[in-house]
C-alpha cells in the first residue's frame, strides 16, 4: 500500500504530505490491526507527528465514502488545528463540519448530512453488503463524511439526535488525547460504540492521576491495546524530535513556607501544589523563588529573539497586599512572573521593604497594539486578545519573547520553534509533567531548532519527613513526596527506551546549576533597565557564569538519602505491627536501579545500614515484645529485597558494562564474583527474605491474591479480610515481580488486567 497524499473527492482535492516510510508502515499496522480487532491506541511522545498520522488514517476512510469522527475532551484549539487546513485557507475535508462550543454549526443542517449517510448506508444493505456499508459511487467519486467535535458538545442535551446517529453510523472514532477519557463520561461514550465502529486513540501518557491512583488508557474497556509505542529517548535518538537539555535550579527555599500544606499530606492528593501569597514573608519567598527564574533566563536563555514559555503555580489563598479583601486575582503567579520578568518588581528592592505593597493591576500592553517583552496569557483575557497574544508570541520579531501561564498551553499547544520551558510549578502527575516537556521537543526546520532546553526551580522537601514524621506513611504519600524532587521525576520519564545511550551520546543532557557565585541578588544587577526593546541581550548579570554540574541518572544517592530518612522513622517507632512502613519501605527497595559500581556502593550502605537496625532491634530491651518481635523481621525482609533489586538490575540492565564489571558488582553486594550464578543469588534472596521460599510457594499466593483482588471480590470483603489481605499478600507482590522474567505463569499472572487498582498501580510503578 502506497499513500498518494491527495485523494479527489468531485472537483475537490484532499491534499497531504506523504508519510515517511517507517511512519508508512506503521500506519500500514494500524489498518491491519483494525481488520481484526476494534479498539487500540498508539503512545508516542508530543510532537511526533500523532495528528498528522491520524489525518491520512482519515482520509483512507474518506476515500472509501465511511463516516469518520475525531473527537476530543476541552480542547477546542487541538479541534481546530486538526479540522483547518492553513495553507490552503479551508477545512482539510471538503465534505466535513467542527462541532464544538467555540464554532457555531448549524445543528440541522449536520443531522441532515448525517441522516444522508444513514440512507446510504440502509440503501447498501438492501443491495446484501451489509448494515451501515457505504456505497460506492465509482473510482474516485466517493465521498466521506468527517466530524470533528468536542466530546462536551457531543454529549449535551441538544445533540441527543446527534449521539445516537454517530454510535451507530460512524466507522472509525478517532480519539486524540485519549487519556482524557479514562473513567469518565467519555470512557461511558466510547463503550457505547457497537461492534461495526473502529476506535483509534492517540495518547503522549496513556494514563491520569498522582501516585497511588493512577488510571491507564487500557481501562477504556478489556478490549482496548496498544497498537504501537515509540519513547522519548528513542525519538531523539532517531531524530525526530529535538535534543533536550533538563537544568534543575534549586531555589534552597523550604516548600513548606512556599506551598500551602494546611490540609497536610492530602495536598499531595493533587498534580499540583498551591502556592501560599497570605503574608508579606510567604510572598517575599514567591517572589524570591520566582527571580531565581529570571536568573536563569538571564543567565542561560536569553539570547536574540528565544522563546521562552513559564508555567507558573496556581494560588489558593488570598495574595497580600493586592485588591480587596474579598477579590482574588485570576492566575495571579503568571501575572506576579511576567512583572518580575519585567523588572517592574524589583526582588531585591521588595526583599528590603518591611512593608510591600505589590502593583493593584497587571497589564501586558507596553503600548496600544505593542506586547511587553514578558506577558501572561489567561482564562479571564477575551478571546481576541489570547489570540493575539499566541500570535504575537509565534513572530520571532515581535513580543512576547516570555509568556507565562498557569493551566493554559499545556496540551495540543503547537509551537515548533519555542527553545525554552520554565518550569515554577511542582506537579505529582507524571502525565502532566510529559505534556508540559512536550512543548520544547519539537524540530523546526524553519528556525533550525534542534534542542529543547528545560529549566525548572526545585524546593527543599527535607522538611516535610521532619514536619510530618510517620504521616509520610500513609495512603502512598511516601512516593507523592519524592515526586517532587526533579530527579525522581526524570528517572520516571526516561524509564522506558535507550535513555542511558541518549544521555551518553549529549543527546539528552542533564545539569543542575548553581547561581551562588558572583550572585548580587534574586534580581541580578541592579540598574538593568526596563524594557529592553532593541536592547535585547544586554544586561546579563555580572560575574562568573553559575556553574552546572551533571545529574546522575539512576539518582542512586537520593534515594538513598530519603530511604534512610524511612528507616530513621521506622526505627522512632514503638507500637504496632509496622505494617504501613513495611509496604513503604519494600516499593521504595524496587524503585533502585544499578547502573555501574558507584550505584552499588551506595546500595551496599544502605543494605548495612537496615542490617544494622535489624540487629539494633533484636537486643534493644527497651522495646515492647510485639516491637521486638516484628520489627527485626520487617528490616530482615526489607535487607534481603534491597539486594534482589540490585541483582534483577544487573541481570536486566547492564548490557553496557563488562563481565569484569558484573562480578566486581556482585562482590561489593556481597556474592561470588560469578555473574552466571546470578540466578542461584536471587533465589538465595527470595529464600532468606520472603515467607515464600520457592518460586512455587509464591505463585500458588499470589493467584489466591489475584482472585481475591479483582475489583468484583474485594468489595465485597469486611474491614478485618481487607486488613489480612494487606498484611499478610501484599508483600508477596513485590518479591513476585522481582521473578516475572522467570516464570511463564507469573508472567501471565502479573500481565492480567483482573487486578484491582491498588495492585496495578504496584505493578506499573514499580
Amino acid at each position: 500500500m502506497t499513500i498518494s497524499g491527495k485523494a479527489v473527492v468531485g472537483m475537490e482535492t484532499v491534499e497531504l504530505e506523504t508519510l515517511r516510510k517507517d511512519k508508512q508502515r506503521i500506519f500500514e499496522d494500524i489498518l491491519q490491526y483494525f481488520e481484526t480487532q476494534q479498539r487500540g491506541y498508539i503512545k508516542v511522545p508530543t510532537g511526533w507527528g500523532k495528528t498528522f498520522l491520524s489525518k491520512h488514517i482519515m482520509k483512507k476512510y474518506y476515500e472509501e465514502g465511511k463516516l469518520v469522527l475525531f473527537l476530543v475532551s476541552k480542547n477546542n484549539q487541538l479541534l481546530t488545528q486538526t479540522y483547518y487546513d492553513r495553507k490552503k485557507d479551508r477545512p482539510l475535508f471538503p465534505n466535513s463540519v467542527v462541532l464544538s462550543s467555540a464554532h457555531k454549526t448549524d445543528r440541522k443542517e449536520l443531522l441532515n448530512k448525517l441522516k444522508e449517510f444513514k440512507a446510504r448506508g440502509e440503501k447498501g444493505n438492501d443491495k446484501g453488503e451489509g448494515k451501515g456499508k457505504q456505497v460506492k459511487r465509482g473510482e474516485g467519486s466517493a465521498e466521506g463524511f468527517v466530524l470533528f467535535a468536542s466530546l462536551q458538545t457531543v454529549l449535551g442535551k441538544q445533540s441527543a439526535e446527534l449521539k445516537e446517529l454517530l454510535l451507530e453510523y460512524a466507522d472509525i472514532a478517532i480519539v486524540d488525547e485519549i487519556h482524557n477519557f479514562i473513567n469518565n463520561r467519555g470512557n461511558d461514550f466510547l463503550n457505547t460504540f457497537g461492534d461495526r465502529t473502529r476506535i483509534l486513540g492517540m495518547t503522549a501518557t496513556p494514563f491520569q492521576g498522582v501516585v497511588g491512583n493512577v488510571k491507564f488508557v487500557d481501562e477504556i474497556s478489556g478490549d482496548m491495546r496498544e497498537v504501537y509505542g515509540k519513547s522519548l529517548p528513542e525519538c531523539i535518538l532517531d531524530e525526530e524530535l529535538a535534543n533536550l537539555k533538563y537544568t534543575i535550579a534549586e531555589s534552597r527555599e523550604d516548600i513548606l513556607e512556599v506551598f500551602d500544606f494546611e490540609k497536610g499530606l492530602a495536598e499531595l492528593d493533587r498534580q499540583d501544589l498551591f502556592l501560599d501569597c497570605s503574608t508579606a514573608d510567604k510572598i517575599k519567598k514567591v517572589i524570591r523563588r520566582t527571580g531565581l527564574a529570571k536568573d536563569v533566563y538571564e543567565s542561560k536563555i536569553r539570547r536574540g529573539n528565544a522563546k521562552t514559555l513559564v508555567f507558573c503555580a496556581p494560588v489558593r489563598k488570598q495574595v497580600y497586599g493586592v485588591g480587596s479583601e474579598d477579590e482574588k486575582i485570576n492566575a495571579f503567579h503568571a501575572k506576579l512572573a511576567s512583572a518580575i520578568f519585567n523588572e517592574e518588581i524589583a526582588a531585591e528592592e521588595f526583599e528590603n521593604d518591611p512593608d510591600p505593597v505589590l502593583p493593584m493591576s497587571f497589564d501586558n500592553y507596553a503600548a496600544p497594539g505593542i506586547f511587553k517583552d514578558a506577558a501572561f496569557i489567561s482564562s479571564e483575557l477575551s478571546k481576541d486578545e489570547q489570540k493575539a497574544l499566541l500570535e504575537a508570541f509565534r513572530d520571532p520579531e515581535k513580543a512576547p519573547f516570555i509568556l507565562c501561564t498557569v493551566g493554559m498551553l499545556i496540551e495540543g499547544f503547537d509551537f515548533p520553534a519555542l527553545e525554552a520551558l520554565v518550569l515554577l510549578r511542582p506537579t505529582l502527575s507524571m502525565r502532566l509533567f510529559e505534556q508540559q516537556l512536550g512543548r520544547v521537543t519539537r524540530l523546526s526546520p524553519e528556525t533550525g531548532k534542534k534542542r529543547g532546553n528545560i529549566f525548572e526551580i526545585a524546593d527543599n522537601i527535607d522538611s516535610l519527613y521532619q514536619h510530618f514524621g510517620e504521616g509520610v506513611f500513609g495512603g502512598e504519600k511516601v512516593e507523592q513526596i519524592q515526586m517532587l524532587q526533579p530527579e525522581i521525576r526524570l528517572e520516571e520519564l526516561f524509564s522506558e527506551g535507550d535513555a542511558a545511550r541518549a544521555i551518553r551520546e549529549g543527546r539528552i543532557e542533564l545539569k543542575k546549576i548553581d547561581f551562588s557565585a558572583g550572585k548580587k541578588g534574586p534580581g541580578g544587577e541592579k540598574g538593568r533597565g526596563k524594557g529592553r526593546g532593541k536592547g535585547r541581550g544586554r544586561g546579563k548579570t555580572e560575574g562568573p557564569e553559575p556553574v552546572e554540574v551533571p545529574v546522575r541518572l539512576p539518582p542512586t544517592a537520593l534515594r538513598v538519602r530519603y530511604y534512610s530518612r524511612l528507616l530513621a522513622l521506622t526505627e522512632e517507632r514503638d507500637i504496632g505491627a509496622f505494617e504501613r512502613e513495611k509496604r513503604e519501605l519494600m516499593r521504595g527497595a524496587l524503585r533502585f536501579r544499578l547502573r555501574d559500581a558507584g550505584d552499588a556502593e551506595e546500595l551496599v550502605e544502605l543494605v548495612a545500614s537496615v542490617n544494622k537496625l535489624k540487629r539494633e532491634a533484636y537486643e534493644d530491651r527497651r522495646l515492647k515484645d510485639s516491637s521486638r518481635r516484628v520489627k527485626p523481621k520487617v528490616f530482615g525482609e526489607v535487607e534481603w529485597l534491597l539486594k534482589l533489586q540490585a541483582l534483577n538490575s544487573l541481570k536486566y540492565s547492564s548490557k553496557h558494562l563488562s563481565y569484569q564489571e558484573k562480578g566486581r558488582i556482585l562482590k561489593t553486594l556481597g556474592f561470588e564474583p560469578d555473574f552466571k550464578r546470578i540466578d542461584s543469588f536471587r533465589l538465595k534472596c527470595l529464600k532468606i527474605g520472603s515467607a515464600q521460599k520457592t518460586l512455587p510457594e509464591l505463585l500458588k499466593v499470589l493467584g489466591f491474591v489475584h482472585r481475591l483482588s479483582s475489583e468484583e471480590t474485594y468489595q465485597f470483603l469486611d474491614k478485618k479480610k481487607k486488613e489480612q489481605w494487606k498484611r499478610e499478600f501484599m508483600p508477596a507482590i513485590y518479591w513476585g515481580f522481582c521473578f516475572v522474567e522467570d516464570s511463564p505463569e507469573l508472567k501471565e499472572l502479573f500481565e492480567s488486567t483482573e487486578w484491582d487498582r491498588r495492585v496495578k498501580n504496584i505493578i506499573r510503578q514499580k
